[in-house]
């Protein structure tokens, strides 16, 4: 039979391999046999805290203390679990106690510092960094925390008045006197006011004189991030990690650039390889929850943007993660105050001004929320439509004498939803309008518009330049004429039609739809792909399938683009014809609309085609919808003739499908409702 230190031997070899499950038994039977086996109880905390159950391995922990109470190692490892377990004040007084016992461990002043500044206690944590940079003066880590205590303290002393001090304060070096964090403090300025080329410039610098310092590399990573290089980020970011694997910040610049690839599975570990070198690291607590909220987990995302809001009330990026927690979780006066909260501590944090322009719009304050739209241009989201007019932007004064260029944005149905205020355009006496539009569209347009006032132009041949376009003395996005023209849901323009389709075409089209008895109903299933969020608005064919059983209906595919491969090898009713094929361009789509009695489409172009055409429309919604459907409404203030069915659950259509198929069944049988 195997001692107890064989078996402990056997099973430290276990855990070392990675074989946690088999460790976990052999630590416990040792314990079964003598429960006071310190090494067994310090061993099987540790794994307890590997495998996400920081409660049981703190109370194993004090018991192992209990019998080596002269062990910093057991003191450190109870601290860790406690900072895990939010439990700040405990985590600092067993730091203390390892330091006590062992003042030169370096690890111990590391998570001291971070336990001290989670709990308020910044002039401790400063010294303490001061103690450790004494010992480890290259520490990246340590140098940068110090420098953004001082900062602190200086900021303090400045609010107060003590000028002197202040100066004093920020300017005595806390590290080795080089000039390092200055510079990474001008460049974090720089960068701040948008002047990233000169940022990336100065951190470039940095590189050139000292090529292994971390801390330019992973700001300078964040650099390329915001520029949209993703794989050039994710480069520098391991070059950083592999000169500083301790340092949280070099695996959570890491995460970002993993994450914005789409690479989820490979973020969120490095985002937990972050929390293991710091768990008190908010950024990667941020970003976690960012990434749960992709995995549909929004109670959990919202409990990880919270507690980096305990540790960091400025993190704006905190902000926008509870704020779009609370949004799936349909608590929207929560989420903009949320959002507002990420404006208050960074204004010009972009995302939090794209995703608080749209919850105003889906909530009706469209005051507010076309005034937060305007920000949509510094988005990634539109980063490709950025345009260099020299032309002003117009701001809705008299026009007489003067040209203005409409140009159309985004995708086609955002075009054909705001053509609408044309109008407003016109009666403000312009000479000339030049409206440029996607090419799908020049003819329906043209066809819609007044040649004498207005000209319909395609998109510059080198879009998103301005390459060949006409000159003229303003310009204007066509969205933003809504900011101009639509301060509530009262002064939409809602009128209908206010797009007809070409009369030839038709009545063409007439002659080939009206063989067959039946409802006639057109089918829209899916957007482009290449729209942010097509994956979830877009609920295919299959999805509709419950729709395509009802009696009585001749249904007419009207899909154009990555869609229409959903037909192959589809098992389709005699009552379906694919006119998919035979359909030119939107002027065509509209003929045949005119020619239908009823549209059912998912959230894209087609819809909007129809609510223009005054024809009805049924729209099936994802949960949350695009902020043009509103919340809580089967009807839209934009198009009177269409009706919505919404997703009751993220991600499930059944619910939507089979709504739409009762209704249909009751249009068939002619029944109310």
């Amino acid at each position: 039979m195997a001692t107890i230190a064989e078996a402990l031997a056997i099973a430290f070899e276990h855990h070392e391999s990675g074989r946690l499950a088999e460790a976990e038994i052999l630590y416990g039977r040792i314990l079964d046999a003598d429960p006071h086996q310190a090494t067994a109880l310090h061993l099987l905390g540790v794994l307890y805290g590997q495998t996400d159950r920081p409660k049981l391995a703190a109370a194993l922990f004090v018991g192992a203390i209990g019998l080596v109470p002269d062990s910093p190692a057991l003191r450190y490892d109870l601290a860790r679990v406690r900072l895990i377990l939010e439990d700040g004040e405990g985590a600092v007084a067993a730091l203390r106690m390892t330091l006590a016992l062992q003042p030169d461990h370096a690890a111990g002043l590391f998570q001291l510092a971070l336990a001290c500044r989670s709990v308020g206690r910044h002039a401790e944590s400063l010294r303490v960094l001061e103690r450790l940079l004494a010992l480890q003066p290259d520490s990246l880590e340590a140098r940068y925390l110090a420098d953004r205590a001082v900062e602190r303290e200086g900021r303090a002393l400045l609010e107060r008045g003590e000028i002197g001090r202040a100066v004093a304060r920020l300017t005595r070096p806390v590290a080795e006197a080089f000039g390092v964090p200055i510079l990474f403090a001008h460049a974090a300025a720089l960068h701040r006011d948008g002047r990233s080329e000169e940022a990336t410039r100065l951190l470039r610098g940095i590189l050139a004189v000292l090529p292994a310092e971390a801390l330019a590399l992973w700001n300078l990573s964040l650099g390329r991030l915001d520029g949209g290089d993703a794989a050039a980020a994710e480069r520098l970011a391991r070059r950083a990690r592999a000169l500083a694997p301790q340092e949280a910040e070099a695996h959570a610049k890491l995460g970002l650039a993993l994450a914005a690839q789409g690479r989820r599975a490979a973020a969120r570990a490095a985002a937990r390889a972050a929390l293991a070198c710091d768990p008190a690291h908010a950024p990667s607590l941020s970003n976690l929850g960012a990434l749960t909220i992709q995995s549909k987990d929004y109670g959990q995302a919202l409990r990880l943007a919270d507690r980096a809001l305990r540790l960091a009330p400025e993190l704006g990026e905190a902000w926008v993660v509870r704020g779009d927690a609370l949004v799936h979780l349909d608590r929207p006066r929560e989420a903009e105050e949320a959002f507002r909260g990420a404006l208050r501590a960074a204004p010009r944090l972009v995302v939090a001004h794209w995703n608080l322009a749209h919850l105003l719009l889906r909530l009706g304050d469209y005051a507010a929320g076309w005034a937060e739209y305007e920000w949509r241009w510094r988005s990634e989201a539109l980063a490709g439509q950025r345009r260099p007019f020299r032309q002003p932007l117009w701001d809705g004064s008299d026009l007489a004498g003067r040209t203005i260029l409409v140009h159309a944005e985004q995708g086609l149905g955002d075009t054909i939803q705001f053509v609408r205020f044309l109008d407003a355009v016109l009666r403000a006496g312009p000479a000339r309008v030049y409206l440029e539009a996607h090419g799908p569209l020049l003819s329906l347009l043209e066809r819609n518009t007044d040649p004498a006032r207005v000209t319909v132009i395609p998109r510059a041949r080198d879009f998103p330049g301005v390459g060949g376009l006409p000159d003229a003395d303003v310009q204007i996005p066509l969205m933003s004429l809504a900011g101009l023209f639509c301060p509530s849901l009262e002064a939409i323009p809602a009128r209908v039609p206010y797009l007809r389709p070409d009369p030839r075409r038709a009545a063409a089209w007439s002659e080939r739809l009206a063989e067959g008895p039946g409802l006639r109903v057109g089918l829209v299933w899916a957007g482009n792909p290449s729209f942010h969020g097509d994956a979830q608005r877009s609920p295919r064919l299959a999805g509709l399938r419950p729709v395509l059983e009802v009696p009585g209906v001749r249904f007419f595919a009207l899909q154009k683009g990555p869609g229409r491969e959903d037909l192959e090898g589809m098992d389709l009713p005699s009552s379906f014809t694919d006119l998919g094929p035979d359909i030119a361009d939107v002027a065509d789509t509209a003929a045949i609309m005119a020619n239908l009695d009823l549209v059912i489409s998912s959230c894209t172009g087609p819809a909007h085609l129809a609510g223009a055409l005054g024809v009805p429309v049924w729209v099936v919604l994802p949960d949350p919808p695009d902020w043009r459907w509103l919340m809580g409404r089967d009807d839209s203030p934009w198009y009177p003739t269409a009706r919505l069915f919404r997703q009751t659950r993220s991600g499930d259509w059944s619910g939507p499908a089979e709504a739409v198929a009762r209704a249909l069944r009751r249009l068939v049988d002619g029944s109310p409702g």
